[in-house]
């Protein structure tokens, strides 16, 4: 009962950028056994449809590209803040971005669509071309992933996106994704219709995605993360969930031109290795997968030595390409 008290206490507006925060995530990194990271970026805001956008910016000398970064449901850029440093450690600018509803953004806690996601990314992606004005990649974790890819399939000029999960919403096969696949099937022909009874109704991210099987490094599985981190949200509203189990597009695989780079953890308790690579399969664009064993959903939080090799090599490779066509 105190974890719903908890849960339904968080309904109000986004903590505040204070010293409190910066200390939140000093502690967050020293249990994670790393050095304090918050004190690198710069925390910037940027204005989308309907909402004000928290950034958090790390730019670097010489940087060949920038890449956009949007966390999972929920969660926030900085709760991947070592993956973060480390691609600005390879001379490469970084902004992430609190999406509406998360973190230290506006909006009401774990209230949002797909349509209003994409339209905070292409906010972000315009930041950032005008800020640095190189090559941008938009990328993203689980729900990231999937907002990522969405994008990518909505016509908007990026060099690549770089997905950790994607997912056709389109397709009844994705409430394999949900806590029980079976109950996601029957309620997926009805969910637009509770929505509209109940659009701000909260729905505790536990009642539909396992999260107590995922471990967190730090702070033991992703169920408590979310329970207790005070800049994640436990829950999605109705609304939210009924746009996530369809899509805005028929198809998004038929629609992507970007080469997309998709990272797959190996024992991903949410995303299945082989649903992600049905998905994969389907998409006509440039494509490479990466599929990490033995790594678990949080892999780009825990895990960042295990891929970032792979993610810069891949974005490397794609700017040459980019140039030898241009010559």
């Amino acid at each position: 009962m105190a974890s719903h008290l908890s849960m339904l206490g968080r309904l109000g507006p986004p903590p505040r950028a204070t010293e409190t925060v910066r200390q939140h995530l000093d502690a967050l990194a020293r249990a994670r056994g790393s050095a304090p990271w918050a004190a690198r970026f710069r925390s910037d805001t940027v204005a989308s449809v309907g909402a004000q956008l928290h950034l958090d910016v790390l730019a670097c000398d010489g940087a060949r590209a920038c890449v956009v970064f949007m966390p999972g449901t929920n969660a926030y850029a900085l709760l991947y803040g070592e993956f973060l440093v480390a691609l600005a450690e390879q001379g490469v600018h970084v902004v992430g971005f609190d999406p509406r509803g998360h973190g230290r953004s506006s909006g009401a806690r774990g209230s949002y669509t797909l349509e209003e996601l994409l339209s905070d990314m292409d906010a972000v992606v315009h930041f950032a071309r005008e800020r640095f004005g190189v090559p941008v990649f938009v990328a993203g974790s689980s729900q990231g992933g999937i907002t990522a890819l969405y994008y990518a399939a909505s016509g908007a000029t990026v060099s690549g996106a770089i997905c950790h999960n994607i997912a056709d919403l389109s397709q009844p096969e994705s409430a394999r994704l949900m806590r029980s696949p079976r109950l996601g099937r029957l309620l997926r022909p009805h969910m637009a219709r509770l929505a509209r009874l109940f659009p701000e109704l909260p729905v505790p991210m536990s009642a539909y995605l396992d999260l107590r099987a995922e471990p967190v490094r730090g702070a033991g599985t992703a169920h408590r993360v979310l329970l207790n981190d005070p800049l994640t949200v436990p829950f999605v509203r109705l609304r939210t969930l009924a746009s996530l189990s369809s899509g805005p597009f028929p198809d998004p695989t038929a629609r992507v031109r970007c080469p997309v780079l998709v990272l797959q953890a190996g024992d991903d308790g949410i995303f299945p290795t082989d649903y992600v690579r049905g998905v994969f399969d389907r998409l006509r664009c440039p494509k490479t997968m990466k599929v990490y064993p033995g790594r678990a959903h949080y892999m780009v939080v825990d895990d960042v030595p295990a891929f970032l090799g792979d993610v810069t090599a891949w974005m490397d490779g794609v700017l040459a390409g980019a140039s030898e066509a241009s010559a």
